[in-house]
């Protein structure tokens, strides 16, 4: 019985350190500290792109360029990938808002007055957050707004519209409240939060750049 209980305190003492060893690792290439990421195994939403795709991040969560921490981007993700790339939705919504009519810049082309003129897609979901896909191609909206969309379906077109540095999809999540909290008044302000993804290898204070994830992330069946 004693040598029983001695496995059973092994086996668990051997998982909890597999788990911190994980978070560990994950916590190095963190610059949001404290930050509320949930872990990825609890998350409902999947990677914004299709399955059985891999990227590598690019600009990360309060990075020191425009997702700087407090800004309203500071929990959005930069992911280098080709025009045209198929983009998916991260979570079942309605499509709220659109742009689509933007030319792509030429790749190097860094013009901070087009910060403006970024194609994009949000849609809502039903607990309340809106997902944001940024720097679409021209045309490269596949839905209207109003449209309901599903989980993993195709709904953009990747691109380097607007203020890009180069070709990718600029993501985030965001809470949005209202601060008027006269009848009939409404004024919407929006943030980005943190967010984790279901479908991807863990990690446990959000996702990691090349310094220490070389081989960026896998978009797995779910």
């Amino acid at each position: 019985m004693k040598k029983l209980f001695l496995i059973l305190i092994l086996f668990i003492f051997s998982c909890s350190t597999e788990k911190e060893t994980v978070c560990t690792d994950s916590e190095l290439g963190v610059n949001c500290q404290g930050a509320d990421y949930i872990q990825n195994s609890d998350s409902t939403y999947v990677l914004p792109w299709e399955i059985g795709k891999t990227f590598v991040m690019g600009q990360l969560n309060c990075s020191s360029y425009s997702h700087s921490r407090d800004s309203y981007s500071q929990f959005a993700y930069d992911i280098p990938m080709p025009i045209g790339t198929n983009i998916v939705a991260v979570q079942s919504g309605k499509v709220i808002g659109l742009a689509e009519d933007f030319e792509d810049v030429q790749d190097g082309v860094v013009d901070v007055s087009l910060i403006n003129k970024a194609n994009y897609i949000n849609i809502e979901h039903s607990d309340g957050t809106r997902a944001s896909y940024v720097h679409l191609t021209k045309n490269g909206a596949l839905k209207s707004i109003g449209d309901s969309v599903v989980q993993g379906e195709v709904i953009a077109l990747s691109g380097n519209s607007g203020w890009s540095t180069r070709p990718h999809l600029h993501f985030q999540l965001n809470k949005c409240i209202d601060t008027d909290d006269r009848p009939n008044y409404t004024w919407i302000v929006c943030n980005s939060v943190p967010i984790s993804f279901k479908n991807t290898s863990e990690h446990c204070f959000g996702l990691l750049g090349p310094d220490f994830k070389p081989n960026g992330y896998t978009a797995e069946p779910y």
